[in-house]
């Protein structure tokens, strides 16, 4: 790739913030406009939400629950990565076993996760084991099926090469197929990121007994509107962060193996 195409694709990506940004300011603006033209107790504007979020923060019980939530989701969150990617990586790399599990993995991940929550609630009860379980189960189907994918798409020519050169199984794995598979693992860790926190918030919603899942149906009993406003600010926080960074280390990912090809 030239220096020119090079540096088109630094500007790119300098100022990929700065859509996001302004919608995310449009949004506010309507949001504030709307709030002060309704002027009901049920509809806040951002800066009763906001003031109503800073008390929350200042609360320890409130502050528990985020460190539980946020220590629960990483957790979650790298068994999610470790074993989907390993797992559907291995299984893609193999024509038989992939045409024989994979429909049954896609029949499983269309039943929606909430109906099988009363299983991981009967068998793990309602603590951290519990919650992370559901969290992981939300998360790992889809970067398993991604990672199948990946793996079979890995091409079977460099492989057929590498047996014929007589590459051991973990140089074969480190040098033709792991580079192969980066840019979808990437993806999938952006995609299942969000699906492992939304596991997370159903499951301390629904058989919590701390995390913002928790809080949120707490405040909804007691009407507090600003407040569930307010947290939803905080989870989206929460989500957005760290999706926009694994969105850039995809992007400096298939970056590299674009100026590679």
């Amino acid at each position: 790739m030239s220096t020119g195409a090079t540096s088109k694709i630094r500007g790119k990506r300098g100022t990929a913030w700065v859509p996001p940004l302004l919608f995310a300011a449009a949004m506010v603006v309507v949001w504030t406009v709307t709030a002060a033209l309704a002027d009901s107790a049920v509809y806040p504007g951002p800066g009763q939400a906001l003031d109503s979020l800073w008390s929350d923060l200042d609360n320890p019980r409130f502050m528990t629950s985020v460190s539980d939530s946020a220590r629960v989701l990483l957790l979650s969150y790298a068994a999610v990565v470790v074993v989907g990617a390993v797992a559907g990586m291995l299984l893609g790399l193999s024509a038989f076993w992939s045409r024989a599990v994979l429909p049954l993995v896609y029949a499983l991940n269309s039943v929606p996760k909430i109906v099988l929550y009363p299983i991981f609630l009967l068998f793990l009860g309602v603590g951290d084991i519990g919650r992370g379980a559901f969290a992981f189960a939300s998360g790992v189907l889809p970067m398993f099926i991604i990672m199948v994918e990946a793996g079979a798409g890995v091409s079977r020519l460099h492989l057929k090469m590498a047996a014929g050169l007589g590459m051991s199984r973990l140089s074969l794995l480190r040098r033709i197929v792991v580079p192969s598979v980066l840019p979808s693992l990437a993806t999938g860790m952006c995609l299942c990121f969000g699906l492992t926190l939304i596991g997370l918030v159903l499951a301390e919603m629904f058989a919590g007994s701390s995390g913002l899942g928790y809080e949120l149906l707490r405040n909804l009993s007691l009407a507090r509107v600003e407040n569930i406003i307010g947290q939803v600010i905080l989870i989206g926080v929460l989500a957005l962060v760290p999706t926009l960074a694994l969105q850039q280390l995809a992007t400096r990912i298939r970056h590299r193996y674009e100026v590679r090809a």
